[in-house]
């Protein structure tokens, strides 16, 4: 493998324990059973061997360098030591606030609970009367990582790679992916018409599609297609409109049938 290539990966990340009598922890998967076996199943997410960027800065340097040294269909084991991995946990990451502060971002301070301030990720490691500590470091920070891996396909194609980065970026393979002539024409799944994320999202698509392959207009499209059961019910509506006409006209006719009889009677008597 070189850097640039997408490759599909099964993977398995283990936390490897600080004492020798302690079991290594699944961190993260491809494997639903896996996963559900381990209580970190996720509902929404795809399992299965996941899209992969070399050199995109997606991956800890450790993992990127066992991937480099293998093939399609071949599998292997490395750990990754702290260096190579998330990296140490930093001092300074670790932040205390008051319990009024708290109060005031209607955060509960419960030890052990994740939370999010100011845009940063942390957990509430300590929980006193008056203040409570939060570590903003990364969970794996300071934590070697054991890599169970297969790399199972790496795609050729314009369209495949781009199916890749669209799955990795954004988590979602419905996109419909066409190559053009000067480039790439993608259709978007429904989902991406309501889901802020997308507008997020769809700039880090472009920036990876742009650095990996060589393309000169990128198009997205959004399609509105009519159901037919919409078109049925117009159908229907129309015909109920046409017939409260005739009934209109109908009842018409009878009124003015009414009233000549009406006048018929007058006129004899």
């Amino acid at each position: 493998m070189q850097e640039g290539d997408l490759i599909y990966v099964d993977y398995d990340i283990w936390i490897m324990p600080d004492e020798e009598d302690e079991e290594p922890l699944l961190f993260d998967t491809t494997d639903d059973e896996k996963a559900k076996e381990n209580d970190i199943y996720e509902e929404g997410e795809i399992y299965g061997a996941r899209p992969i960027l070399l050199g995109g800065g997606h991956l800890t340097e450790g993992f990127e360098e066992a991937l480099m040294e293998k093939g399609v269909d071949e599998e292997d084991s490395v750990e990754v030591p702290p260096e190579k991995g998330i990296g140490m946990r930093d001092p300074e990451n670790i932040e205390l606030f008051s319990r009024r502060e708290m109060k005031r971002r209607d955060i509960d301070p419960v030890e052990g609970k994740e939370v999010e301030i100011d845009n940063r990720r942390g957990t509430i490691i300590q929980a006193t009367a008056g203040r409570v500590r939060i570590d903003f470091n990364h969970p794996l920070a300071g934590k070697t990582l054991k890599y169970d891996f297969k790399i199972v396909d790496k795609p050729e194609s314009l369209e495949e790679i781009a199916e890749g980065i669209l799955i990795m970026d954004y988590n979602d393979s419905d996109f419909k992916v066409k190559e053009t002539e000067d480039g790439l024409d993608i259709t978007l799944p429904e989902q991406c018409k309501y889901d802020q994320n997308w507008f997020v999202a769809k700039y880090r698509v472009v920036g990876d599609l742009r650095d990996h392959l060589d393309v000169k207009r990128i198009r997205f499209i959004e399609e509105y297609v009519q159901d037919e059961d919409e078109g049925d019910i117009e159908e229907e509506l129309d015909d109920l409109e046409d017939e409260d006409l005739l009934d209109d006209e109908e009842s018409d006719g009878s009124e003015e049938e009414e009233q000549e009889e009406d006048e018929s009677e007058d006129s004899e008597e």
